[in-house]
C-alpha cells in the first residue's frame, strides 16, 4: 500500500513540475526570441507559445491532481504500518 501512494506521489510531482516547465518555456521562447528577432516578434512568438502550451499544462495539472495524495492517507498509512510492526 505505502509503495503504492509513493509510486502516486512520485507521478503526480512528476506531472505538476512538467506543467511548470510548460507554464516558463513561453518565457524562455521569449527571451530567446529577443536575441534572434526584433522585440515585436518576440513578443508575438512568445504569445503563440503560450497559446499553445499553456492548455498542456492545464490538462497536465488536471492530470496531476487525480494523483495527488493527501496527507491525512499518509499519516493513516504510517499508523497502520506502526500497528502492524508492534509499535
Amino acid at each position: 500500500m505505502q509503495s503504492e501512494t509513493q509510486k502516486k506521489a512520485k507521478v503526480a510531482a512528476f506531472l505538476n513540475w512538467s506543467a511548470l516547465s510548460a507554464l516558463m518555456s513561453p518565457v524562455a521562447c521569449f527571451l530567446w526570441a529577443l536575441h534572434a528577432y526584433p522585440p515585436e516578434y518576440a513578443c508575438w512568438l512568445a504569445i503563440a507559445a503560450a497559446i499553445y502550451v499553456w492548455p498542456v499544462a492545464g490538462i497536465l495539472f488536471v492530470v496531476g491532481a487525480a494523483f495527488h495524495v493527501r496527507p491525512s492517507e499518509r499519516r493513516r498509512t504510517a499508523a497502520e504500518l506502526r500497528e502492524a510492526h508492534g509499535h
